[in-house]
C-alpha cells in the first residue's frame, strides 16, 4: 500500500493553514474585535450574520472557529454598515465583545 492510500485510508487529515483575510480594500473600514463566546452560542447564526454583512464565507467561518477556540478575532465590515446594530446581534447570538 503505498504511502498516500495508507494516510487516506487510516482518516488522516492535512494540517490546515491559518486563516487569512480576504480584504479586498487596504481600508479597515469598520472593526469590531471579538473576544470570545457564551454558552449556547448559535455558530451558523453567527456565520450567517457575518456573512450577510459583507465578510466573505470563508472569513465569516473562520471567524466563528476562531472564536470557539477562545481566540480573539478583529472583523472589518465596509463601510455603510450599522455596526452597533452587529454588535447587538453578536451579543445576543452569544458572542463577547
Amino acid at each position: 500500500m503505498s504511502r498516500l492510500s495508507e494516510f487516506t485510508v487510516r482518516g488522516a487529515q492535512p494540517a490546515q493553514e491559518p486563516a487569512q483575510s480576504h480584504d479586498r480594500s487596504t481600508s479597515p473600514g469598520h472593526v469590531v474585535v471579538l473576544k470570545g463566546w457564551r454558552k449556547g452560542m448559535d455558530k451558523l447564526a453567527v456565520t450567517l450574520l457575518l456573512r450577510d454583512n459583507g465578510v466573505s464565507l470563508a472569513q465569516a467561518h473562520d471567524v466563528t472557529n476562531s472564536i470557539l477556540r477562545d481566540e480573539t478575532v478583529r472583523v472589518s465590515f465596509p463601510d455603510g454598515i450599522e455596526v452597533k446594530a452587529i454588535r447587538r446581534e453578536l451579543r445576543h447570538l452569544g458572542v463577547i465583545l
